[in-house]
């Protein structure tokens, strides 16, 4: 990845979604945490773990799945696409986005 910083970054690129890059892989997620709408922009990415927690509550998340692990009840975090399947399946100018949990062309 040309450009990323040595450890985790995640990236407002939207109002709504945050780029979460991280031990190789670049995920496309909601911008706010599903609890009380913290902003995952200034969460905390754990890469060893594929964990980024809430800085409102501490709600902690998956980001390969969005299931919560810990912190107060709510809905899981919304992954958009897990850009990294995207890329590695890609097959020149023709490559599709991959929602996340889809293998091949949707």
């Amino acid at each position: 990845m040309s450009g990323q910083a040595d450890g985790p970054v995640v990236r407002q690129v939207t109002e709504d979604l945050v780029l979460i890059e991280v031990a190789g892989r670049r995920i496309l997620a909601e911008a706010h945490c599903p609890h009380r709408r913290g902003l995952l922009r200034f969460g905390h990415v754990d890469g060893r773990t594929l964990r980024i927690r809430c800085p409102l509550h501490q709600s902690t998340f998956d980001i390969r799945d969005g299931r919560r692990l810990a912190g107060p009840r709510c809905d899981p975090l919304r992954i958009v696409v897990d850009l990294s399947e995207a890329d590695a399946e890609k097959t020149g100018a023709d490559a599709a986005v991959v929602p996340v949990g889809q293998k091949g062309r949707p």
